[in-house]
């Protein structure tokens, strides 16, 4: 059997997460559709970015964008197979932008997303999310 691209990620990832982790790429990848958005969760140096690096380096930039601000993939004419928030905590106080993401959810967009503070993310948004905890640190 061949090993995935992302293999060197399952020492740090529970069996369960990094078997989720996989077909979740594989969908983005044959343009299935996901019903969840992947947060990855943990301190600084846990691997998140460089995880989420090698996610777009799989993917390519035709089916990976990284969106700095969440409402402007509203305005994109092209969005991509698998978007990426980082830092979503950050829009826990914005109503309107954890809305449209929970929307796009739900039309079966795929997105990945980060966060230090898993406890400051969107409730609302967690039901829609598979959180993937981060614990080795580098």
């Amino acid at each position: 059997m061949t090993a995935h691209c992302l293999d060197r990620w399952r020492r740090y990832l529970t069996e369960d997460d990094y078997s989720y982790l996989i077909q979740y790429v594989e969908n983005v990848k044959n343009n299935i559709s996901n019903d969840k958005m992947i947060i990855l969760s943990g301190p600084s140096r846990t691997g998140k970015s460089t995880l989420t690096n090698d996610i777009q380096t799989y993917l390519g930039d035709e089916k990976f964008e990284e969106y700095v601000y969440p409402c402007e993939i509203i305005y994109n004419e092209n969005i991509k197979n698998l978007g990426y928030f980082c830092g979503i905590d950050s829009l826990a106080s914005n109503k309107k932008n954890n809305n449209a993401i929970i929307n796009f959810i739900k039309y079966k967009q795929s997105f990945i997303s980060d966060t230090i503070h898993i406890e400051k993310v969107n409730s609302k948004l967690l039901e829609y999310s598979r959180v993937i905890n981060m614990t080795h640190v580098f």
